[in-house]
């Protein structure tokens, strides 16, 4: 198989690889390019586990000549090797340049599963137990993360904490009453919430939730009928996290109908311990509302209160957007397209 510098494997070389891989007895292979070729240069056996055998391999080596190191590794299945790209510092740019090109061609010619990991030296020093040993280390530790998949990661902590990790796609039948959301309910709170089943269709209905932290309690904030979305923008909280219950009447395709929204709002300078309490309630608060028969229909998550209008509740419920979307409770007549000149004959 050639490379993208035309270099390509010996089939000896590709037969001794295969052979050290049935018989198990060789731990290193020193693969050297002559003649513009991947030969094999030299074999080493298994004297004692990987660490103590990896003791002599700068040995192998030279000080300016690059090379590639296969180094079986003491794992099961023990067919898993360690590829070495030696290319130091020192060594002539032509080399460096068709090592570097190489590489992915001697992988691929010899089976690029069996190689578990790779590591690119440029001195005999990287070619130490202590090496290593420090590379394995590094392997292993968390990749680094940004304050935002930081911030998720503590989010989901306390989801799992709160036993709320679920997922509303599988459509599981689960009973909870209020006090399964790990918070209580205040009585108004509960009764707002309640009230929306058996909501007026012709009015909206508004309920705006929070979290007092001091008693851990779901309270009522606000609540309200006759709102138009635009007015249920202007009042919820825009400095803390809150829930808003919306029960929405309005036109579909012509047809007059009523939705339920749950809206979850996170604004940005929100509080990391506000949102990771917000966060984990939300899927127990509408098992719980619709345990009470309220007729969840959509829920969302908002940073900023001024999203919510017209146009964003139908989009959020899947509603035809050519659909008039004028709130029934708001009593106005949906906008009619002007009629479009006659047609010359």
């Amino acid at each position: 198989m050639s490379s993208v510098s035309g270099i390509a494997a010996t089939p000896e070389l590709v037969s001794a690889f295969a052979d050290a891989i049935r018989n198990d007895d060789v731990r290193v292979f020193k693969i050297s390019i002559v003649n513009e070729t991947l030969v094999n240069d030299q074999t080493w056996p298994k004297s004692g586990d990987l660490m103590s055998d990896f003791e002599r391999i700068q040995t192998y080596v030279e000080d300016n000549v690059p090379a590639y190191l296969l180094v079986r590794l003491d794992t099961t299945p023990t067919s898993e090797w360690l590829a070495i790209s030696y290319v130091p510092d020192t060594a002539k740019v032509r080399d460096k340049m068709l090592y570097a090109s190489t590489q992915s061609a001697l992988k691929k010619a010899l089976g690029d599963s069996r190689f578990k990991d790779s590591i690119f030296a440029t001195s005999k020093d990287d070619l130490t137990p202590d090496s290593y040993a420090a590379h394995l280390q590094h392997m292993a530790a968390p990749k680094p993360r940004s304050a935002r998949e930081a911030e998720m990661e503590n989010i989901r902590m306390a989801e799992r904490e709160a036993g709320t990790n679920t997922y509303e796609g599988m459509r599981v039948k689960r009973s909870h009453v209020a006090g399964a959301m790990g918070l209580k309910w205040a009585q108004d709170a509960e009764d707002a919430v309640k009230s929306l089943k058996d909501a007026d269709s012709s009015e909206s209905s508004f309920v705006l939730l929070s979290v007092d932290p001091e008693v851990e309690e779901l309270i009522l904030a606000k609540t309200s009928k006759g709102v138009t979305p635009k007015e249920v923008a202007s009042s919820i909280f825009t400095d803390a996290p809150s829930f808003t219950l919306y029960s929405w009447p309005h036109l579909n395709n012509g047809e007059e109908t009523t939705s339920v929204v749950l809206i979850y709002t996170c604004p940005p300078t929100s509080l990391i311990k506000q949102k990771m309490v917000y966060s984990a309630q939300v899927n127990m608060l509408v098992h719980t509302a619709k345990g009470w028969g309220v007729p969840i229909a959509r829920r969302t998550e908002i940073s900023d209160p001024q999203e919510i209008n017209d146009e964003f509740l139908m989009q959020e419920l899947g509603h035809s957007p050519e659909a008039s979307s004028t709130s029934a409770s708001a009593g106005r007549t949906a906008f009619a397209k002007p009629r479009g000149p006659p047609r010359r004959k």
